[in-house]
C-alpha cells in the first residue's frame, strides 16, 4: 500500500511540470498573437543554444539578440540543474 502511494507522488510531479510548461508556452503564443494584432511596428529578436554533444552552438539575431542569447544560456543552466536534481531524487526512491 505504501509503494502505491509513493509511486503516485513521484509520477504526479513530472506531470505537473509538463502541464506547467505546456500552459506557459500556450500563454506565450497568446501574448505573441495579441501583440501582433494590436501593434503595427515591431522588431523581432531571438536567441538559441543548440548542444551537439558537449559543444554548444549559440545563435542570436535582432537588436536584442545578445540579451536573448544570455537568457537562453541562463534557462539552459536552470534546465540542467533541474534535470540532474530530479534524476537524483528519483534514483533515491
Amino acid at each position: 500500500m505504501v509503494e502505491v502511494q509513493e509511486q503516485e507522488v513521484t509520477s504526479s510531479l513530472p506531470l505537473k511540470l509538463f502541464l506547467l510548461g505546456f500552459f506557459l508556452i500556450f500563454a506565450g503564443v497568446v501574448v505573441l498573437v495579441a501583440s501582433a494584432l494590436l501593434g503595427g511596428d515591431a522588431s523581432v529578436s531571438g536567441g538559441a543554444i543548440i548542444f551537439v554533444g558537449p559543444i554548444p552552438i549559440v545563435l542570436g539575431a535582432g537588436p536584442y539578440g545578445f540579451f536573448a542569447v544570455v537568457l537562453a544560456a541562463v534557462l539552459t543552466v536552470i534546465g540542467f540543474v533541474v534535470f540532474f536534481w530530479m534524476r537524483r531524487q528519483f534514483s533515491r526512491g
